[in-house]
């Protein structure tokens, strides 16, 4: 290749990277369902580490030590449970006043030179006590922790008050009118700072705020009015206008208080309402992609664990992806073969949010499959392309071609109680047979036939010379059993142009290649599969599937073989597969 044919092909490339019909799954292998509907770890220790191929029991010496996390349904959320909330700021609250008044005694000792005494001594014990009570495992119920909160923030007010009488004091006894009205000062700022503290930490209504909070209000204009009445020389030294002054600014921080109190209670309002989807409750964010997020979910009264995809109208700066969004909905509504993703409901808020639910898969796309434990044995790649074939002859025999057929989604989950059930996900670039250069009722130039992920893209999407069809699904499926053999797929490049371009010309490396082990009929399969024209692969998805049946190691990935993988590779995703109504995700935010 020439310098000048570098260029353009340079040039070309930054053109395509800077289009926008490759935006949907882009040059990334994991697509927008690679993290979307998958529980397994955000992050992968082992993610960089090159894959080691499976043995002839599927097994992996460096899979065993792999960590795969479940969603956490056996802590309280504190969010949706407000005796847990109650707890659980409360604790907060005990903590951050106990290192306050370790510094707040420090401080007054070493400027005022004034030792704790006993009631130093008696807050100290109250509030160490409640720290240590709550933090530990010890059942409370509601009315031990109110008054719990009651001695937290009582003790800590009549300290405040000693700790200002005897700065006080100490003023008068010294004469001195600044250290007087610096002891007036220092008072109002201390109880300032703990109503604002109470207000943030304590999740009750205004109500309960505004009548907790009189006490520390008035406490510093109560002491100095005790202190006028005590003192003649307090009394000519702070003049009525100063505490005029400082109720008014009592009464502000009262008022501010209360209103953050009402402000942080309808936000938590709002947003528990926004997590309810008609009878749907998020639990947890279990992935995002470039269009939406993906929830784990539960219908509120069949306690049916669920996902549930949704895309925020306000997000999303291309208002045809919400038309996409919906097509997705639609095509795969359309679908009822087992091995298809199943599609429960679909609709939206009233703030515009976008949604629909789906069935819950506890397992691994075979993207992130690949990924964590290496090439697939070849009987366990026929049994998961099989499956595939048998939800794509459904779509096709609809006249709907996938046109993103991938590893990242065709998903290997636990259903009914068998292991490695494929399921096909992500109908979002669909488009029909009848009328290729559509999507649907889509504009075509919305997404147009170039749109697909480049690393398993038909040469014939990628140069947009005939229209898709079904035998480019074909082609797609050819390069994701590629990949399940080898653990890459057939082309690698830097840039979609090129990866395009390799599929259009370049000659496919036979797998058997990288990978010694794999039969003959099934490379044969797979390389027909990765003709460059369409009418060199087989003519549809029920021959490619009697072409798999027919080699000799079909079949032979069986049931006790697949529930021996996963219960040894990775038990940790099909535990704790039930949500309960008590027991909600932590990983939703607190406000």
């Amino acid at each position: 290749m020439t310098a000048l044919q570098d260029d353009i092909f340079d040039a070309a490339d930054r053109n395509v990277c800077d289009s926008a019909w490759l935006e949907p799954t882009w040059i990334v292998p994991e697509g927008e369902y690679a993290r979307l509907v998958g529980l397994a770890c955000p992050t992968d220790p082992l993610a960089n580490e090159s894959s080691q191929p499976l043995s002839d029991s599927g097994s992996n010496s460096r899979s065993q030590a792999m960590p795969v996390r479940m969603v956490d349904v056996d802590r309280p959320d504190a969010q949706n449970n407000p005796h847990a909330l109650l707890r659980s700021r409360l604790t907060s609250a005990a903590w951050v006043l106990l290192i306050g008044l370790g510094f707040f005694f420090v401080y007054q000792f070493a400027t005022y030179r004034l030792a704790p005494g006993g009631i130093e001594a008696g807050v100290l014990t109250v509030t160490i006590g409640s720290a240590v009570l709550l933090t530990g495992k010890r059942p409370l119920d509601s009315t031990h922790l109110r008054l719990m909160e009651l001695a937290l923030f009582g003790v800590v007010g009549v300290q405040m008050v000693s700790t200002q009488l005897g700065w006080l004091n100490l003023a008068i006894q010294q004469r001195s009118g600044t250290e007087l009205i610096w002891a007036a000062t220092g008072g109002r700022i201390v109880f300032a700072v703990l109503m604002m503290c109470y207000s943030m930490y304590m999740p009750n209504g205004w109500r309960r705020t505004a009548a907790m909070l009189i006490p520390p209000a008035l406490a510093p204009v109560g002491t100095l009015l005790f202190v006028r009445a005590w003192s003649p020389f307090a009394y000519d030294t702070i003049a009525p206008e100063r505490l005029g002054e400082l109720a008014a600014i009592m009464v502000g921080c009262w008022s501010v208080a209360v209103f953050g109190t009402w402000s942080i209670a309808t936000l938590r309002q709002d947003y528990r309402r926004a997590l309810r989807f008609g009878q749907y409750r998020l639990r947890q964010r279990i992935g995002h992609g470039g269009m939406g997020e993906v929830y784990l979910a539960e219908h509120r009264l069949l306690k049916r664990p669920c996902a549930v995809k949704l895309v925020r109208a306000s997000q999303v700066n291309d208002p045809d992806s919400l038309i996409r969004f919906e097509k997705e909905v639609r095509s795969t509504a359309q679908l009822s073969h087992w091995n298809t993703v199943e599609i429960y409901d679909y609709g939206h808020t009233d703030d515009g949010t976008f949604y629909y639910v789906m069935e819950y898969l506890p397992g691994l796309n075979l993207s992130e499959l690949v990924r964590r434990f290496g090439p697939l044995c070849p009987e366990r790649v026929i049994h998961f392309l099989m499956q595939t074939c048998d939800a794509l002859e459904e779509a096709h025999s609809r006249g709907l071609i996938h046109r993103d057929l991938k590893p990242a989604n065709i998903f290997a989950a636990q259903r009914g109680g068998a292991y490695d059930v494929t399921k096909l996900l992500d109908f979002g670039l669909v488009c029909d047979d009848a009328r290729p250069d559509m999507l649907l009722e889509a504009d075509p130039k919305q997404v147009g036939p170039f749109a697909g992920s480049p690393l398993y893209m038909a040469p014939e999407q990628a140069s947009g010379d005939l229209p898709p069809d079904p035998r480019s699904d074909l082609y797609s499926l050819g390069a994701t059993g590629y990949f399940l053999l080898t653990g890459h797929p057939p082309f690698e490049g830097r840039t979609p142009m090129r990866l395009m371009l390799a599929h259009a010309r370049d000659p496919v490396v036979p797998p058997s290649r990288w990978e010694p082990g794999i039969p003959e009929d099934l490379e044969a399969v797979i390389l027909r599969c990765l003709e460059k024209h369409p009418s060199r692969r087989y003519p549809g998805v029920r021959q490619l599937r009697e072409a798999l049946s027919r080699c000799h190691i079909s079949g032979k990935w069986t049931q006790e073989r697949a529930t021996q993988w996963w219960r040894l590779r990775a038990p940790a995703i099909f535990v704790a597969n039930q949500p309960a109504d008590d027991c909600p995700s932590q990983l939703l935010p607190t406000i």
